[in-house]
């Protein structure tokens, strides 16, 4: 066992040394090629609906979440009455668990995918119902160019790539000065990460795989076309490119609601709003986000084999 552990180590360790020489040569060739021509980087759309309509945007996303997760909370109460009973507040954080892993109630597979599904759906529910019934306030085009899956993937895995150790830097960083505000008693000590441990000692075959699954197609889809597709174009009508990725990239950190991950997602936040202007398509966002999504359950995978301590 040990063995098997020490070589789970070793590979994973090689996957990392791999990327790193892979994102110094990109970002050397990359740099090259900015000093020879000019690229441009705007290339999305701005969604100029106005605040208001943007305030009703953001509450017909909240409200649709919380309608979803009450209802179907109260239906499982009336379906298995003597097994799980549900109140209204129990209801609305059975989707919270989707995105605040750090309580402490346990969390079972097929519990993560209900919740998972009572976040997700909605949200791309209420979006495309207000573009179809709506249009003239929150119609527009998510795309300025027209590329097919194949060639998205063709360009986000070397910028995925090129980005990834950015943020690996940019974790160990936050890592460590919230190790030192926990030593100088500022914050307490954190929770254990409830799907890391979820996906660490695993359960349900069926409920793991839908769990990749949402982790690598569904989520990277609906987040992004809410958070870049929506909230960064809005905000891109607003200010310019850097302040707008910026902004939303800390509200797709905020909406995750774990410290620890805080900054790390505020930053690939960024480089999803860069990468979509980049191309112009939303798909390339969609294609980074899974990237990032699949690699990282591979790593958390790998290490869990391993003797290296992850948590």
């Amino acid at each position: 066992m040990l063995v098997e552990m020490d070589t789970a180590a070793i590979v994973a360790a090689c996957i990392v040394i791999g990327i790193l020489a892979a994102s110094l040569t990109l970002w050397i060739l990359h740099l090259q090629l900015i000093s020879r021509r000019y690229i441009p980087e705007e290339n999305v759309r701005a969604w100029p609906i106005g605040w208001i309509n943007f305030g009703i945007f953001l509450c017909t996303m909240v409200l649709s979440v919380i309608i979803i997760q009450v209802l179907v909370g109260q239906l499982i109460q009336f379906l298995s009455p003597n097994q799980l009973t549900l109140t209204t507040e129990e209801s609305i954080q059975l989707g919270e668990t989707a995105t605040n892993i750090a309580d402490q109630t346990p969390l079972t597979p097929w519990m993560a995918v209900l919740a998972v599904l009572l976040l997700q759906l909605p949200l791309l529910a209420a979006f495309y119902g207000l573009r179809r019934f709506y249009p003239g306030n929150f119609a527009g085009h998510l795309n300025s160019q027209k590329i097919q899956a194949w060639q998205a993937i063709r360009q986000v895995i070397p910028q995925f790539i090129r980005y990834l150790p950015i943020i690996w830097i940019v974790a160990y960083l936050w890592s460590v000065f919230l190790k030192i505000l926990q030593e100088q008693g500022i914050i307490g000590e954190f929770p254990p990460q409830q799907l890391v441990t979820l996906f660490t000692q695993g359960g349900d075959p069926v409920a793991m795989i839908l769990l990749v699954i949402f982790a690598v197609a569904l989520a990277p889809i609906v987040e992004e076309i809410i958070f870049r597709g929506a909230i960064y174009r809005f905000l891109k009508s607003q200010t310019n490119i850097l302040p707008a990725q910026i902004i939303s990239g800390t509200f797709f950190a905020l909406m995750h609601g774990n410290l620890m991950s805080l900054l790390p997602l505020v930053v690939v936040g960024i480089v999803l709003a860069r990468v979509y202007e980049r191309s112009g398509n939303i798909l390339t966002a969609i294609c980074f986000h899974s990237c990032f999504n699949g690699f990282s359950l591979f790593m958390l995978l790998m290490l869990s084999q391993s003797s290296v301590p992850f948590d």
